[in-house]
């Protein structure tokens, strides 16, 4: 066959046709054996990957919901252990005012018992009334 040169290289022109006669067949049997099984590996790692992040994005958002409902319950808890404490605090005052009050009153009565046991005891004299 008829040899030529391009830009000073020389071409044979029976070289190229069998190239490219190889170059469609080989381009043939890829696209009918490998090229079916390639794009169906990349179609279903395409899909795991959307799987995968439509999960995650779920997991976000369900973490978010989680996150308020913990910061309300916390909110809510803390309210009502200060709430817990100043009722505590002024049941403690009620408490211990009463207590002062009716420990007077025992204070009062003990007295009066003493000055009462002291009148009966002894008489005016001094003498001992018991003895």
């Amino acid at each position: 066959m008829g040899d030529f040169t391009i830009l000073g290289l020389p071409i044979s022109l029976g070289t190229m046709i069998y190239q490219a006669f190889i170059f469609t067949v080989l381009t043939l049997l890829l696209k009918k054996f490998a090229l079916k099984k390639l794009v169906n590996v990349i179609a279903t790692r395409k899909n795991h990957i959307e799987n995968q992040l439509k999960t995650a994005e779920m997991y976000k958002h369900e973490a978010e919901k989680n996150l308020e409902a913990s910061n309300f319950t916390l909110k809510k808890a803390r309210k009502e252990a200060r709430e817990i404490l100043s009722h505590s605090e002024t049941e403690a005052e009620r408490i211990i005012k009463a207590a002062k009050v009716e420990a007077k009153k025992i204070l009062k009565e003990a007295k009066e018992d003493a000055l009462f046991v002291r009148s009966q005891s002894f008489d005016p004299k001094g003498h001992n009334k018991g003895a």
